[in-house]
């Protein structure tokens, strides 16, 4: 299954991509030292997450784009959870605007139920987390880009 999320952000690609490609401890919310985090949405206000893995793969970077890739699964119970494999790229929408875009793949665990339960429930939860993600790295990069 494939979700994905983008956001504009009113900064020139060049000034957020040099903190993309610095390293996700500056971009990736909640980020721990032991590379996990805590992924998920609000529901009623109230943040559910789960504790994930998570790794990255190597940056790579033009004058008009950047990219890393990412991938994070379940810290426990690993099963019943999804692995999520993606990237955060960004690209510019015109001279002073850029594009956020966070998108990844999972295939939904435990077989046909999995699959079930991903038509009933997980896909939804699969695309609120990506956006909320979106949201919160855009704001990151937001921030780290501010004189």
């Amino acid at each position: 299954m494939h979700v994905e999320h983008s956001i504009q952000i009113q900064r020139p690609v060049k000034e957020l991509s040099s903190t993309l490609v610095e390293g996700p401890g500056r971009w990736f919310p909640r980020l721990r030292q032991d590379s996990s985090a805590s992924v998920g949405i609000h529901v009623a206000g109230l943040p559910l997450r789960k504790r994930v893995r998570v790794a990255f793969g190597e940056s790579a970077r033009t004058s008009t784009w950047a990219v890393v890739p990412i991938m994070w699964k379940a810290t426990f119970p690993q099963a019943l959870f999804p692995v999520m494999t993606g990237k955060v790229s960004l690209s510019p929408v015109s001279q002073g605007k850029s594009r956020l875009t966070v998108s990844g793949m999972y295939e939904p665990p435990l077989g046909r139920l999995g699959e079930q339960l991903n038509e009933a429930v997980m896909r939804k939860v699969a695309k609120a987390t990506v956006k909320e993600m979106a949201l919160q790295i855009a704001e990151r990069l937001e921030r780290a880009a501010e004189p």
